[in-house]
């Protein structure tokens, strides 16, 4: 009899510890899964709040700035030249139409 007492002991221990890990694994598989559903919930949310937000830079710095038109063809242009701002106007040709370039004027 003691051969069965000892097996039906033994037995018992490890249905306990069995029991135990089971009841671990009941709890945290949903809250392991409840925290990957709002992580993922939470971050399209926020993929969605960055698209819907216009964005709006402070600063814009570039040597020259081009106009085109549908067609791609430059319109227009401002640039720097000889330390100056200048900004140009273009017909379809490509020809000057309208400039701020400062003219040199003959002396009087």
């Amino acid at each position: 009899m003691q051969i069965a007492e000892h097996d039906y002991n033994s037995l018992l221990g490890r249905m306990k510890k069995l029991e135990g890990q089971n009841r671990m694994w009941k709890i945290a598989g949903p809250l392991v899964l409840l925290t990957l559903g709002l992580s993922l919930t939470a971050n399209v949310t926020a993929q969605q709040k960055a698209q819907d937000a216009p964005i709006r830079a402070t600063t814009i710095e570039a040597q020259k700035f081009l106009l085109r038109d549908t067609a791609g063809t430059v319109m227009g242009q401002l640039t720097v030249r000889d330390g100056k701002p200048v900004l140009e106007l273009y017909d379809v040709a490509g020809n000057v139409t309208w400039s701020t370039k400062q003219r040199v004027m003959g002396a009087k």
